[in-house]
């Protein structure tokens, strides 16, 4: 019995040895196929994990986090990340025939002094004649050049350096002034809020008003804009009337817009989305209603906005145009909208590439200058 049984097992083996391949096919792939399958089930249900939890966090946790942080509400609004902040930066750019310089403006509680950085861009003209002669007078061709002046509204996440070739064109026609905001660029820390930032904006239009003949233009760009057509409101109540507004890829209102801002709409299918984004938005005066205000503008309006715009749909330009042209009875021929096709390329920030729009501003100007109402400030 056991040499029959040591001979089983000598025979198992050699078969074994000659015949390994074909054996661990037979033996071991039932059990390969079952740790395979395992693995997929593990994976699978682990992958199934990851998406439940970035779901929740992405489309939970952030909303719920944003609703109750005004921190992130106003870091999404006024973005003002990574910009140039030192003087000498604004000092030394390149840039032929300007000024930086710095107003003072008082915030909120009427004590705090908030310092806002300004360009004062001489026309080209002008320009010309500073670069021949190292004492050229800013001061004095600010107060009384033949020129208009325009007020220039960056949008958020800008600095006034990033409209600098926008300038070369704005400088044919205007004496420009562009600044940035409180908390922007080399501008004083402050608390950004809309209410805030509009009351440096007329404080700077008093400061500028105080300190030439000329008639004052506002150009506002993006959320500038918004911002742009908030101060001539604020202005007119105040007895001052801006000679032009000009609107650029302007917005309806912040509501609208954060169904179609590229950060936001991902979010905008929520059924949590009013009570987690736009409400806490409003509740804290990040409003921007343009739709409503622009009611109240009083001088001539122009709005400009690309089909192509990626970050403004260029539906709220038409809608700003209609509510716009019904202001008044003389508002139809004092309102102008100009849409520029999407083949063009233009996008959010180079409609002032094309080539009309050098004619368009003209024609504004010509318009803006024979228009009498309400021209209270105004030469």
């Amino acid at each position: 019995m056991l040499f029959e049984f040591l001979h089983h097992i000598f025979r198992y083996n050699d078969y074994y040895l000659v015949n390994d391949m074909e054996v661990d096919d037979v033996s071991f792939e039932p059990r390969k196929k079952s740790c395979c399958r395992k693995c997929l089930i593990i994976g699978a249900i682990s992958l199934l994990c990851l998406l439940i939890l970035g779901f929740l966090i992405i489309f939970v946790v952030l909303p719920l986090v944003f609703m109750n942080s005004i921190s992130l509400q106003r870091a999404l609004i006024f973005t003002h990340f990574d910009l140039p902040s030192s003087e000498k930066y604004f000092e030394t750019y390149r840039l032929p025939g300007y000024l930086n310089k710095y107003v003072t403006v008082k915030d909120l509680d009427g004590r705090t002094n908030v310092t806002l950085g300004v360009w004062q861009m001489l026309p080209v003209l002008l320009a010309y004649e500073s670069l021949h002669n190292p004492e050229f007078d800013y001061k004095e061709a600010l107060f009384n050049s033949n020129y208009s002046v325009l007020i220039y509204f960056h949008g958020t996440g800008e600095s006034r350096s990033d409209s600098s070739r926008k300038f070369q064109l704005l400088r044919y026609y205007f004496h420009v002034i562009a600044f940035d905001y409180r908390s922007y660029a080399d501008s004083t820390q402050g608390i950004l809020s809309e209410k805030a930032v509009v009351s440096d904006c007329v404080q700077l239009y008093q400061w500028l008003r105080n300190r030439t003949n000329s008639p004052i233009y506002i150009w506002g760009h993006s959320l500038g804009a918004a911002l742009a057509t908030e101060t001539e409101v604020a202005l007119r109540n105040l007895n001052y009337s801006p000679k032009g507004l000009v609107l650029e890829s302007a917005f309806t209102n912040l509501r609208d817009e954060m169904y179609v801002h590229p950060y936001v709409k991902i979010f905008a299918w929520l059924p949590w989305f009013a009570g987690t984004i736009l409400n806490p938005l409003r509740d804290n005066g990040f409003i921007f209603d343009t739709d409503t205000r622009i009611r109240k503008v009083s001088c001539p309006v122009m709005i400009l906005h690309a089909e192509d715009d990626s970050i403004v749909p260029y539906k709220f330009g038409r809608e700003l145009y209609k509510i716009a042209s019904n202001r008044s009875v003389d508002a139809a021929n004092t309102t102008f909208y100009h849409q520029f096709g999407k083949d063009l390329g233009y996008n959010h920030y180079f409609i002032y590439q094309d080539p009309y729009v050098k004619y368009f501003i003209m024609d504004f100007i010509v318009v803006a200058e024979k228009n009498e109402s309400r021209t209270v400030d105004s030469p």
